[in-house]
Protein backbone atom coordinates (compact mmCIF):
# COMPACT_ATOMS: atom_id res chain seq x y z
CA UNK A 1 0.00 0.00 0.00
CA UNK A 2 1.69 3.34 -1.00
CA UNK A 3 2.80 5.25 2.16
CA UNK A 4 0.03 8.09 1.17
CA UNK A 5 -2.99 6.13 1.54
CA UNK A 6 -1.87 4.40 4.40
CA UNK A 7 -3.41 7.32 7.10
CA UNK A 8 -6.52 7.58 4.70
CA UNK A 9 -7.15 3.53 4.36
CA UNK A 10 -6.96 2.95 8.24
CA UNK A 11 -9.95 3.20 8.99
CA UNK A 12 -10.98 0.47 5.93
CA UNK A 13 -8.49 -2.35 6.58
CA UNK A 14 -10.31 -4.00 10.15
CA UNK A 15 -13.86 -3.49 8.27
CA UNK A 16 -12.62 -5.01 4.84
CA UNK A 17 -11.70 -7.73 7.01
CA UNK A 18 -14.96 -8.64 8.80
CA UNK A 19 -16.94 -7.93 5.83
CA UNK A 20 -14.59 -10.73 4.13
CA UNK A 21 -15.19 -12.86 7.38
CA UNK A 22 -19.05 -12.54 7.27
CA UNK A 23 -19.42 -16.01 5.92
CA UNK A 24 -16.59 -17.91 7.47
CA UNK A 25 -17.00 -20.34 10.54
CA UNK A 26 -17.42 -18.08 13.67
CA UNK A 27 -14.17 -18.85 16.13
CA UNK A 28 -15.14 -22.03 18.27
CA UNK A 29 -17.40 -23.52 15.25
CA UNK A 30 -17.29 -27.09 14.12
CA UNK A 31 -15.22 -28.11 11.57
CA UNK A 32 -14.12 -31.32 9.92
CA UNK A 33 -11.66 -33.13 11.54
CA UNK A 34 -9.44 -33.08 8.36
CA UNK A 35 -5.70 -32.51 8.87
CA UNK A 36 -3.20 -30.44 6.07
CA UNK A 37 -1.38 -32.27 3.60
CA UNK A 38 1.39 -29.62 2.38
CA UNK A 39 4.90 -29.41 4.54
CA UNK A 40 2.36 -30.54 7.22
CA UNK A 41 5.03 -31.86 9.32
CA UNK A 42 6.67 -28.75 9.46
CA UNK A 43 3.39 -26.50 10.44
CA UNK A 44 3.53 -28.66 14.06
CA UNK A 45 7.05 -29.54 14.52
CA UNK A 46 7.15 -32.84 13.64
CA UNK A 47 9.40 -32.43 10.86
CA UNK A 48 13.56 -33.95 10.49
CA UNK A 49 14.49 -30.77 11.64
CA UNK A 50 12.58 -29.91 14.74
CA UNK A 51 15.14 -29.99 17.04
CA UNK A 52 17.35 -27.58 15.68
CA UNK A 53 14.28 -24.82 16.02
CA UNK A 54 15.62 -22.12 18.80
CA UNK A 55 12.81 -21.96 20.77
CA UNK A 56 14.00 -18.71 22.79
CA UNK A 57 11.86 -15.75 21.03
CA UNK A 58 13.26 -13.36 19.54
CA UNK A 59 11.54 -9.72 19.73
CA UNK A 60 10.55 -8.21 16.53
CA UNK A 61 7.37 -6.69 14.47
CA UNK A 62 5.50 -7.64 11.98
CA UNK A 63 6.68 -4.62 9.77
CA UNK A 64 10.04 -6.41 10.09
CA UNK A 65 9.15 -9.45 9.09
CA UNK A 66 7.46 -8.64 6.00
CA UNK A 67 10.85 -6.89 5.15
CA UNK A 68 12.33 -9.92 5.20
CA UNK A 69 13.18 -11.53 1.23
CA UNK A 70 11.36 -13.86 0.09
CA UNK A 71 13.80 -16.97 -0.33
CA UNK A 72 14.30 -17.97 -4.09
CA UNK A 73 15.06 -21.92 -3.58
CA UNK A 74 12.27 -24.31 -3.04
CA UNK A 75 10.28 -25.49 0.49
CA UNK A 76 11.21 -28.81 1.44
CA UNK A 77 8.35 -31.13 2.55
CA UNK A 78 10.08 -32.26 5.59
CA UNK A 79 12.63 -30.24 6.68
CA UNK A 80 13.18 -26.12 7.34
CA UNK A 81 14.94 -23.31 5.91
CA UNK A 82 17.21 -21.68 7.66
CA UNK A 83 14.34 -18.91 9.20
CA UNK A 84 12.29 -21.74 10.04
CA UNK A 85 14.63 -22.45 12.80
CA UNK A 86 13.66 -19.22 14.90
CA UNK A 87 10.73 -18.26 17.13
CA UNK A 88 9.85 -14.65 16.72
CA UNK A 89 7.76 -12.29 19.60
CA UNK A 90 5.62 -9.84 18.02
CA UNK A 91 3.33 -7.24 19.28
CA UNK A 92 0.09 -7.12 17.17
CA UNK A 93 -3.56 -6.07 16.63
CA UNK A 94 -6.00 -8.96 16.56
CA UNK A 95 -7.63 -7.77 13.15
CA UNK A 96 -9.81 -11.61 12.55
CA UNK A 97 -9.67 -15.03 13.24
CA UNK A 98 -10.71 -17.57 10.54
CA UNK A 99 -11.36 -21.79 10.87
CA UNK A 100 -10.23 -23.29 8.03
CA UNK A 101 -11.99 -26.34 7.59
CA UNK A 102 -9.27 -28.28 4.94
CA UNK A 103 -6.69 -28.46 7.53
CA UNK A 104 -8.03 -27.32 11.03
CA UNK A 105 -5.77 -24.55 11.27
CA UNK A 106 -7.43 -21.71 13.10
CA UNK A 107 -6.00 -18.14 10.88
CA UNK A 108 -5.45 -15.23 12.61
CA UNK A 109 -4.85 -12.04 10.76
CA UNK A 110 -2.63 -9.93 12.62
CA UNK A 111 -2.03 -5.95 11.96
CA UNK A 112 1.24 -4.06 13.02
CA UNK A 113 0.18 -1.69 15.59
CA UNK A 114 2.46 1.16 13.95
CA UNK A 115 0.56 0.82 10.63
CA UNK A 116 -2.49 -1.57 10.59
CA UNK A 117 -2.36 -1.46 6.56
CA UNK A 118 0.81 -4.12 7.46
CA UNK A 119 -1.09 -7.39 7.57
CA UNK A 120 0.20 -11.04 9.02
CA UNK A 121 -1.22 -14.58 9.03
CA UNK A 122 -0.21 -16.51 12.40
CA UNK A 123 -1.58 -20.14 12.80
CA UNK A 124 -2.65 -22.28 15.54
CA UNK A 125 -2.65 -26.27 14.57
CA UNK A 126 -5.55 -28.11 15.55
CA UNK A 127 -4.10 -30.39 18.49
CA UNK A 128 -6.01 -33.56 16.75
CA UNK A 129 -3.65 -32.66 13.92
CA UNK A 130 -0.41 -32.54 16.14
CA UNK A 131 -0.44 -35.84 17.63
CA UNK A 132 2.70 -36.71 18.90
CA UNK A 133 4.33 -33.49 18.75
CA UNK A 134 5.23 -32.23 22.03
CA UNK A 135 3.87 -28.70 21.24
CA UNK A 136 -0.05 -29.68 21.11
CA UNK A 137 -0.62 -28.76 24.47
CA UNK A 138 0.57 -25.00 23.63
CA UNK A 139 -1.79 -25.44 20.67
CA UNK A 140 -4.20 -25.76 22.54
CA UNK A 141 -3.55 -23.51 25.36
CA UNK A 142 -2.59 -20.95 22.48
CA UNK A 143 -6.59 -21.50 20.95
CA UNK A 144 -8.40 -21.45 24.50
CA UNK A 145 -6.54 -17.86 25.05
CA UNK A 146 -7.74 -16.62 21.46
CA UNK A 147 -10.96 -17.35 22.20
CA UNK A 148 -11.36 -15.08 24.96
CA UNK A 149 -9.63 -12.04 23.35
CA UNK A 150 -12.09 -9.44 21.30
CA UNK A 151 -10.86 -8.58 17.95
CA UNK A 152 -9.16 -5.33 17.67
CA UNK A 153 -7.56 -6.17 21.18
CA UNK A 154 -3.57 -6.35 21.45
CA UNK A 155 -2.04 -9.16 21.65
CA UNK A 156 1.77 -10.66 22.16
CA UNK A 157 1.98 -13.74 19.57
CA UNK A 158 4.99 -16.19 19.81
CA UNK A 159 5.14 -18.24 16.87
CA UNK A 160 8.08 -20.29 14.73
CA UNK A 161 8.86 -18.73 11.30
CA UNK A 162 7.38 -20.28 8.27
CA UNK A 163 7.30 -19.53 4.52
CA UNK A 164 4.11 -20.28 2.83
CA UNK A 165 3.02 -20.53 -0.77
CA UNK A 166 -0.31 -18.10 -1.87
CA UNK A 167 -2.76 -19.75 -2.08
CA UNK A 168 -5.61 -17.51 -1.35
CA UNK A 169 -5.02 -16.70 2.38
CA UNK A 170 -6.82 -13.73 4.05
CA UNK A 171 -4.14 -11.40 5.12
CA UNK A 172 -0.96 -13.01 3.71
CA UNK A 173 2.16 -11.39 3.63
CA UNK A 174 3.40 -10.65 0.21
CA UNK A 175 6.88 -12.24 1.01
CA UNK A 176 4.72 -15.46 2.22
CA UNK A 177 6.62 -15.10 5.71
CA UNK A 178 3.81 -16.71 8.53
CA UNK A 179 4.19 -17.52 12.76
CA UNK A 180 3.29 -21.06 12.19
CA UNK A 181 3.07 -22.97 14.59
CA UNK A 182 1.79 -20.36 16.90
CA UNK A 183 2.85 -21.48 20.25
CA UNK A 184 2.04 -18.76 22.89
CA UNK A 185 -0.93 -15.33 23.05
CA UNK A 186 -0.70 -12.99 25.70
CA UNK A 187 -3.13 -10.35 25.78
CA UNK A 188 -1.66 -6.92 26.20
CA UNK A 189 -4.03 -5.66 28.62
CA UNK A 190 -5.32 -8.44 31.28
CA UNK A 191 -8.15 -9.93 30.70
CA UNK A 192 -10.26 -8.85 33.63
CA UNK A 193 -9.95 -5.37 32.63
CA UNK A 194 -10.74 -6.44 28.59
CA UNK A 195 -14.26 -8.10 30.06
CA UNK A 196 -15.00 -5.60 32.06
CA UNK A 197 -14.74 -2.59 29.49
CA UNK A 198 -16.57 -5.21 26.88
CA UNK A 199 -19.30 -5.67 29.38
CA UNK A 200 -19.62 -2.10 31.61
CA UNK A 201 -18.11 0.51 28.91
CA UNK A 202 -17.66 -0.61 25.38
CA UNK A 203 -17.01 2.55 24.42
CA UNK A 204 -14.15 2.46 26.47
CA UNK A 205 -13.34 -0.68 24.64
CA UNK A 206 -14.09 0.35 21.12
CA UNK A 207 -11.53 3.32 21.97
CA UNK A 208 -8.84 1.87 23.01
CA UNK A 209 -9.18 -0.74 19.90
CA UNK A 210 -9.58 2.14 17.26
CA UNK A 211 -6.71 1.78 14.34
CA UNK A 212 -8.07 5.30 12.73
CA UNK A 213 -5.61 7.08 14.09
CA UNK A 214 -1.82 7.64 15.24
CA UNK A 215 -1.45 4.86 17.85
CA UNK A 216 0.57 5.72 20.38
CA UNK A 217 2.47 4.00 23.49
CA UNK A 218 1.70 5.02 26.61
CA UNK A 219 3.94 4.16 29.69
CA UNK A 220 1.33 3.43 32.18
CA UNK A 221 3.56 4.12 35.17
CA UNK A 222 4.61 7.73 33.96
CA UNK A 223 1.73 8.62 32.01
CA UNK A 224 4.11 9.85 29.34
CA UNK A 225 3.45 8.48 25.66
CA UNK A 226 5.87 7.83 23.04
CA UNK A 227 5.47 8.30 18.94
CA UNK A 228 6.05 5.54 16.40
CA UNK A 229 9.75 5.56 15.48
CA UNK A 230 10.80 6.61 18.40
CA UNK A 231 13.11 5.29 20.68
CA UNK A 232 11.08 4.20 23.76
CA UNK A 233 7.89 3.08 21.20
CA UNK A 234 6.37 0.09 22.54
CA UNK A 235 9.97 -0.63 25.00
CA UNK A 236 8.91 0.73 28.26
CA UNK A 237 8.79 -1.91 30.88
CA UNK A 238 4.68 -1.53 31.62
CA UNK A 239 2.75 0.06 29.06
CA UNK A 240 -0.15 -0.13 26.07
CA UNK A 241 -1.05 1.12 22.66
CA UNK A 242 -3.72 3.01 22.47
CA UNK A 243 -5.12 5.91 19.87
CA UNK A 244 -3.56 9.52 20.67
CA UNK A 245 -6.63 10.75 21.41
CA UNK A 246 -7.07 8.06 24.03
CA UNK A 247 -4.26 8.99 25.88
CA UNK A 248 -4.95 12.56 25.90
CA UNK A 249 -8.35 12.31 27.20
CA UNK A 250 -6.72 9.52 29.82
CA UNK A 251 -4.15 12.29 30.77
CA UNK A 252 -0.93 11.31 29.27
CA UNK A 253 1.21 13.96 27.89
CA UNK A 254 3.34 13.14 25.13
CA UNK A 255 7.09 12.55 25.71
CA UNK A 256 8.93 16.05 24.42
CA UNK A 257 5.77 18.24 24.86
CA UNK A 258 4.71 17.44 21.25
CA UNK A 259 1.96 15.57 20.23
CA UNK A 260 2.90 12.92 17.42
CA UNK A 261 -0.07 13.96 15.20
CA UNK A 262 1.98 17.55 14.60
CA UNK A 263 5.19 15.74 13.76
Amino acid sequence: MHSECVASCRPFVIGALALALLGAPALGAQYATRCGVERWPVKVLLDADRDSVDHTPRPTTIAALLALPQPTVSRPRTNRLPLERWTFRVRAILAATREVPSDGDLHLILTDPADPSLMLVAEIPDSVCALGSRFASDYAEARRVVSRVPIGAEIEVVGVAFWDDEHGQLGMAENGIELHPVLRIEPVMAFARLQALSTADPGALRAITDTSGVRVWVNTSSRIYHCPGTELYGRTARGEYMPEGSALEIGARPAGGRPCSRR
